[in-house]
């Protein structure tokens, strides 16, 4: 790994984890100094799309073949990002949060599952979601804060 622009042997951020957290305050620090030389231009670290996969994840058997809408709840009920090493990067800075994962995490039978075009017998994609559904909600979203 680079760190200004030399190689950095230290171990520390060895792990995963760190690594992510390292690497998402670095561009995030970034990104909010160049935002700072145009005042007019936005900014949004979006939050990861939920992973729905159940028994195992796409290449184990998992599978996300849920159909009854909102199986799960109808509402959000937390007041705090998922993602805290986001939330956190973004706090204090001219970038905006486009939290996605919890509003996501409510529609987990909007997937493709096993019913896409290619689909294989005992594989699903549990990634990619149908459309139109739930990325245009997340392109309202944008549209609100925007």
């Amino acid at each position: 790994m680079y760190v200004n622009g030399r190689l950095d042997e230290d171990m520390m951020r060895a792990d995963l984890a760190t690594l992510k957290n390292f690497a998402v305050h670095s561009i995030g620090r970034w990104l909010d100094s160049k935002l700072a030389l145009r005042p007019r231009l936005k900014a949004f670290f979006r939050t990861l799309s939920p992973r729905h996969f159940r028994n195992g994840e796409w290449n184990t058997g998992g599978s996300c073949d849920n159909v009854i809408p909102l199986a799960g709840g109808s509402e959000v009920g937390e007041e705090e990002s998922r993602d805290s090493v986001i939330a956190g990067t973004v706090n204090g800075t001219r970038i905006k949060l486009l939290d996605i994962t919890a509003i996501s995490q409510l529609r987990n039978e909007a997937h493709m599952s096993r019913y896409s075009i290619k689909a294989a017998e005992g594989v699903q994609d549990c990634l990619h979601w149908c459309l139109p559904g739930v990325p245009d909600t997340w392109n309202e979203l944008l549209a609100a804060q925007i």
